[in-house]
């Protein structure tokens, strides 16, 4: 059984902000959950834009939406890798 259950003293929400480095939350885990909050309603919102500028049928909604959503992923990793690779 694992050892890190919910207890009293720390709960599920504190298990996982300070799971790596038990301190306060840093900068980036912020930068990351606001990336990760606003990316998604930002990558429909330009997804239906290509649609009605007449980029695409409407057929290519959901492609357009899900190659934004992986070039962001590849972006967003490249650049923590390369920022943590120093």
């Amino acid at each position: 059984m694992s050892k890190d259950t919910p207890n009293p003293e720390k709960s599920v929400r504190e298990r996982g902000t300070f799971a790596s480095h038990n301190d306060d939350p840093t900068l980036a885990s912020y930068l990351s959950s606001l990336f990760l909050v606003l990316s998604v309603p930002g990558f429909i919102v330009a997804a239906y834009a290509g649609h009605w500028a007449g980029l695409y049928g409407y057929g290519s909604i959901v492609p357009a939406f899900a190659g934004l959503l992986i070039a962001s992923l590849a972006v967003a990793f490249s650049l923590m890798h390369w920022l943590t690779g120093r």
